[in-house]
């Protein structure tokens, strides 16, 4: 639930490789075996897992756990606020669950992977740690995660009560799960009511496309006391916030769906990572970008819309704004935004692997779900949690579940973290915090490293 405005890569992909196969040798636990198994294990397809009905059998709801007690170590990035979020939902399902004790640990998002990935080449890893979604094929393919498969057959468990995007970032390429989605983050457009207001202007609708955005946000760009009101602001450190929902409206993509074809240096891309660079420096409605940012201008009262993400909902209304929510302005190939799940995995060598699959069941079933609804930082990713209870508990929260329908899941392979950065620094150095550069000519100029860093 919490989240980073820029996923920073600790390690390059070498020393990720170099950490990993020291930890290879780590001797797996096999979960203790059904007699009977309910569901036949998929051969391929995420759509395929798990489509038994839970009432099948009692094993598949939380609460009917009747395997040797355990205490597991359960590893979460984030701050404080979320070590007391994460501990209220694990006393939960310590009292559902009394035999099974769960200790949480808390990192900020660097140490966090820093120390993953020493435990892991130690073989003393987190019985279940957090999973950022477009990371988890470096993690899944290094045989360092518990195929969670056999579990779901065993039990019966439903993974199509979950979205289904969800359950597809953490399919691998077998068919099996390795993993389940804990949650759900989409992309929206903010809006300062007042500020609109005061300029007597409409509030943004599903009818507003790019130069509509570029419009209003002119006539809301203006100075105010002395000090500059803009019409717009998004981060830009991060394709996830804004500039990766462009290059889809634009008809374009960053990647091919065999993960090895490189199409970020299309020219539809191009257009729409143009476009956020026109806002900047031709339009002039949204303040240049700084390397180590300026704040959320946002939050802070100086922009009157940002593109951003649902996990920004708490703070927003903690600053005290009275925001309404967007869906995305539409381009040139119609509506899209990003999802990028988190998920809950097991570590392979763990020793109560019966008790961490029941805690990461557990967290995708109604009780735990409802609990992550009403924090509001991010979308459950139980289908009946997220269209009951997250999409009526505030307003604009409707508008976050319904972009699930038109969501793009952010681009999720093994070497992500060399390719994301070496493409993130080339747009912030010549496109976003400068215009030294087109967004063709820059995506022209990486092109070449990005597709040796896919090939790897």
């Amino acid at each position: 639930m919490f989240r980073v405005s820029r996923v920073k890569r600790a390690m390059s992909l070498a020393a990720i490789a170099t950490v990993f196969a020291a930890g290879c040798g780590s001797t797996a636990v096999t979960p203790s075996p059904s007699p009977t198994p309910v569901l036949t294990a998929p051969a391929t397809g995420a759509s395929q897992v798990a489509a038994a009905s839970p009432t099948l059998n009692p094993a598949a709801s939380c609460g009917h756990y009747t395997g040797p007690a355990a205490t597991i170590s359960y590893a979460i990035w984030g701050d404080t606020t979320e070590l007391a979020n994460q501990q209220k939902i694990v006393d939960a399902f310590m009292s559902m669950n009394p035999t099974i004790k769960v200790n949480v640990t808390v990192a900020d998002w660097d140490t966090y992977w820093d120390k993953l990935q020493t435990s892991l080449a130690g073989g003393n890893a987190p019985d279940v740690f957090l999973m950022d979604g477009p990371l988890y094929p470096d993690y899944q393919t290094r045989n360092q995660l518990l195929d969670l498969t056999p579990l779901i057959t065993r039990d019966g468990f439903d993974t199509s009560q979950l979205a289904n995007l969800g359950v597809q970032d953490f399919t691998a390429s077998d068919g099996h799960l390795y993993g389940l989605p804990r949650d759900l983050s989409t992309i929206a457009l903010f809006y300062n009511k007042k500020m609109f207001d005061a300029a007597g202007i409409s509030y943004p609708d599903a009818t507003w496309n790019w130069d509509k955005l570029a419009q209003v946000a002119g006539q809301l760009t203006k100075q105010v006391n002395g000090q500059t009101q803009w019409g717009f602001y998004t981060e830009t450190t991060d394709m996830e916030n804004y500039w990766s929902e462009l290059v889809w409206q634009a008809g374009g993509d960053i990647v091919g769906a065999d993960k090895k074809t490189l199409l970020i240096d299309s020219d539809k891309a191009a257009q729409g990572i143009q476009f956020l660079q026109d806002l900047i420096y031709k339009d002039k409605v949204m303040a240049q970008p700084t390397p180590g940012g300026t704040g959320d201008l946002f939050e802070n009262g100086q922009a009157a819309m940002e593109a951003d993400g649902s996990w920004l909902v708490p703070s927003h209304i903690a600053a005290g704004i009275d925001f309404g929510v967007a869906p995305l302005p539409s381009g040139p190939a119609g509506q899209a935004t990003s999802v990028n799940p988190s998920g809950v995995v097991v570590y392979k060598g763990t020793k109560s692997p019966d008790a961490a699959w029941e805690f990461v069941k557990c967290y995708t079933g109604p009780q735990m779900q409802q609990m992550v609804a009403n924090l509001k930082a991010s979308m459950p990713v139980n289908k009946d949690v997220l269209a009951n209870v997250y999409a009526k508990s505030f307003d604009g929260a409707q508008t976050f579940a319904d972009a699930l329908a038109y969501a793009h899941l952010k681009p999720s392979f093994r070497g992500y973290n060399e390719f994301t950065t070496a493409l993130q620094d080339e747009l912030d150095s010549n496109v976003f915090n400068d215009n030294s550069k087109t967004a063709k000519a820059a995506l022209d100029e990486v092109a070449p490293q990005l597709t040796k860093l896919l090939g790897q």
